[in-house]
This record gives C-alpha cells, sequence and structure tokens, in this order.
C-alpha cells in the first residue's frame, strides 16, 4: 500500500503549470495527466501509469475504455487523458464509491475516505473535472454485477481493478471479459508475482490461471500490473 504521504497527496492542489510541463517533457504529451494523476491517492506507479496510457492512446478511434474499480480516480485521469489527446472515445468507470472490497483492502480505503469530508464519489468528480476530462470519463456508481447486468457495448480495453477477493475478482472477469473485443486489451492491477494477503490475491490467480494463452496474447507485467491482448 501507499505510503500515508502519498495518501495525503490527493488533498492537495495539482502540480503548477511548470510541473507539468516538466512531466510532459519527461513522458510525453500524456505526461500532463499522469502530473494530475499523481496527487490523488491510490497505487499505479508511473511505470504502469505510462504503459496503461500509451496502450489506451493507441486503441481505436471511438474506443470504448471500462475500468471496474476506481476509487478517487488516479488511473482514470489517465485513461481519459490519453483518450482526449487521441480525440474520440469514453472511458467508462465503474465503482460504489463507498469504500468496499476485498477485506484486505476495506480499512485503506475508508482511511483514506474519512480524511475528506466529500464524499468517494465527489471526491472523484472534483479530480476528473481539475484535470479538464468530465466530457471523456463517465462515472457508473454501483457494483462490476451491478453494471453489467444492463451493459451491451463491446469494449476495446478493460482495467480490472475492483474487489480483488478471489470471488470478487473472479466475477468481475467473467461478467466484463465477453464484452472484450477479439484484439482489445486488459489489464489487470495488483496481479504481478509477489506475496499477497489471501484476500486481495484475485487478479493475482486471474493471471495464474486464466490470463495464458491461446486466449491472450502479449501477456507483460509492468510494476503491479499485468496486461495481455485478447485472441478470442
Amino acid at each position: 500500500m501507499s505510503s500515508v504521504k502519498h495518501q495525503l497527496a490527493g488533498l492537495f492542489h495539482a502540480i503548477p503549470p511548470v510541473g507539468r510541463l516538466i512531466y510532459r517533457v519527461a513522458y510525453g504529451p500524456c505526461g500532463t495527466y499522469l502530473a494530475y494523476a499523481w496527487t490523488i491517492p491510490g497505487w499505479l506507479g508511473r511505470n504502469e501509469g505510462l504503459a496503461l496510457a500509451q496502450r489506451c492512446y493507441d486503441l481505436p478511434e471511438n474506443a470504448v475504455v471500462v475500468e471496474v474499480g476506481s476509487f478517487l480516480g488516479k488511473s482514470a485521469v489517465v485513461l481519459g487523458g490519453a483518450r482526449k489527446l487521441r480525440g474520440s472515445g469514453t472511458v467508462h468507470c465503474i465503482d460504489p464509491f463507498d469504500a468496499s472490497g476485498d477485506a484486505f483492502s476495506v480499512p485503506v480505503y475508508r482511511s483514506i475516505a474519512n480524511r475528506n469530508p466529500l464524499s468517494l464519489r465527489e471526491q472523484f468528480d472534483a479530480h476528473i473535472a481539475r484535470a479538464g476530462l468530465t466530457d471523456w470519463v463517465r462515472a457508473h456508481q454501483g457494483t462490476a454485477a451491478s453494471v453489467a447486468a444492463s451493459w451491451s457495448e463491446p469494449i476495446d480495453l478493460l482495467f480490472l481493478d475492483g474487489d480483488q477477493s478471489p470471488e470478487g475478482a473472479r466475477l468481475a472477469y467473467d461478467l466484463w471479459t465477453p464484452f472484450l473485443r477479439a484484439g482489445g486489451i486488459i489489464g489487470l492491477h495488483n496481479s504481478t508475482e509477489r506475496v499477497y494477503d489471501a484476500s486481495h490475491k484475485g487478479n493475482r490467480l486471474l493471471v495464474e490461471h486464466t490470463i495464458r494463452p491461446p486466449q491472450y496474447s502479449e501477456i507483460v507485467g509492468l510494476d503491479i500490473t499485468t496486461f495481455a491482448r485478447k485472441v478470442r
């Protein structure tokens, strides 16, 4: 988990313009949105954040991106920024915004949530607006299951970062991957090889047993995120 200092960073204003310029020089066009993202509490590292932005940017015109598990919007800003730079597409962010999830994560979520008088949804919306992404990011307040029940649109990129209990991660995967196009990208946060609490290893188990050839190709782990391309 992030340090307390990292978690509190989201309570301050966005990186000033000179800082965003430095990020842009270091990381290219997506650097502006990476700079916004690093002020938001969350657990997306720079390498995986840049990889997520690049994969999102490389999607076709009018791409449909779905993120399951958004919390305060750290990765949503990265995804939304990439599509804004590309000039088309929508990022759909699914979260109950109630600090629920697997047993390992809930105490951390609640601790962060209690530091700010605004609700998690209000904080999420504020972070998206501050980054200038309101027209590119759409929040769906609900669980992976409740939103999937009325979903019908094919997906170009699916980022799974919600309830990471073995049962919760498997449920989200089973409900959402049927919508992922052949050739589409899947990303699973907290899934690379390391030691996980038993209640927090759902995405790791998916990578070990499910994100495998021949159904997936181009499987790569960056920081704590695994990316793969769906073959069929």
